[in-house]
């Protein structure tokens, strides 16, 4: 078990966090002990309940399409899992409350689930877009870093995880800025070996059964990335949390290369139905509920009014969203001929298959 306080040593959180039994160290309820839960709480509950539902019918919707989809999704939630458990052991940067129900070791399973969701979710929207494979990763942390930049500020101050050493006021309102630059390499790692597999186990089946190992190497290349901002933060920003110029560097490199991706030439067919994980439809819901949630959460806290910039990005974020929706609907589907392939393309007089990112 461990003690988890809603906003460290913010004014705007003096009282008890709505959301965890968990005291601020320094509010009225300190006598309480923070190691024991003498009930469990109704909104942790809510949201594993709700996040394992949402894979649940994932990984349902996956199985319909093949055995390879839903070897991605298992493959992804073990990541996530394993993501955390790792993080904690090697890092101790951060700590989940212990009002989550189902915990393996340190690692709350519906974490790793939605996880799982997360970047499956990103995947299919960055196939509809029809972005080559190349580019997809970079695609795909893009669209994971829009979730986390909106949500993680949000749910420290609800009790759900906490930040070892770094002050609200510090990082992204308490949020380090190294855990965003570790989000962007946590989906490129995944996306990138998970698409090379698809293509590789197009000809061989059999390859399939080693999407379940793909969480080890996306774990190292997560490993490696993290070094050079490990050695290069405390040269140009020693601060706790800080970080955020190489951040935004990082971030820049990855928009450059996915903004070529989407907008730029070559483009694949945008499809991606017969490789997906999830149905296009639940990967937008998905990112919509999720983001929603803690929209209402900034709100019920009475925090958005304190820190409108919290609320200003969490709005935006989810708005964004449309714009979003409405280029994927924008993007040509191929004509499908009769034996299920997609008809040549016009332009270049060149088959186009089916997105094989």
């Amino acid at each position: 078990m461990v003690m988890v306080w809603c906003g460290q040593r913010e004014q705007i959180v003096r009282l008890r966090c709505p959301f965890s039994d968990a005291p601020h160290p320094a509010g009225p309820f300190s006598d309480r002990d923070p190691y024991h839960r003498s009930r469990m709480n109704p909104v942790y509950l809510m949201i594993e309940v709700g996040a394992s539902l949402f894979f649940v019918g994932a990984a349902l919707a996956a199985s319909r399409r093949g055995r390879l989809p839903f070897l991605e999704l298992v493959s992804a939630a073990i990541f996530g899992i394993m993501l955390e458990e790792g993080d904690q052991l090697l890092y101790g940067t951060y700590h989940y409350a212990d009002e989550w129900v189902l915990v393996i070791d340190r690692a709350p399973v519906v974490i790793g689930l939605s996880w799982a969701v997360i970047i499956a979710g990103a995947m299919r929207i960055t196939d509809a877009l029809g972005v080559r494979r190349r580019y997809a990763p970079f695609v795909d942390a893009l669209l994971a870093i829009s979730l986390d930049l909106a949500f993680d500020a949000i749910a420290i101050r609800m009790g759900l995880w906490t930040w070892i050493g770094v002050d609200a006021s510090t990082g992204w309102f308490g949020v380090p800025w190294g855990n965003f630059y570790a989000w962007l390499f946590v989906t490129m790692g995944f996306s990138l070996l998970t698409r090379w597999l698809r293509d590789a186990s197009a000809r061989h089946p059999e390859r399939e059964w080693l999407q379940l190992a793909v969480p080890i190497p996306a774990f190292a290349i997560l490993t490696a990335a993290i070094w050079p901002f490990a050695l290069v933060k405390p040269v140009i920003d020693p601060t706790a949390g800080g970080g955020g110029v190489l951040f935004i560097l990082t971030l820049a490199v990855f928009v450059g290369i996915g903004a070529w991706g989407v907008f730029g030439p070559h483009r694949d067919a945008p499809d991606g139905q017969g490789t997906a994980i999830l149905d296009l439809r639940l990967a937008f819901f998905t990112r919509v509920a999720m983001q929603a949630f803690f929209l209402t959460a900034l709100l019920v806290m009475g925090v958005a009014f304190q820190l409108p910039v919290l609320l200003i990005v969490a709005v935006g974020l989810l708005a964004a969203e449309l714009p979003l929706a409405l280029l994927v609907r924008s993007r040509p589907r191929p004509r499908m001929t009769d034996a299920g392939a997609p008809e040549p393309e016009a332009e270049s007089g060149r088959a186009t298959a089916l997105p094989s990112s």
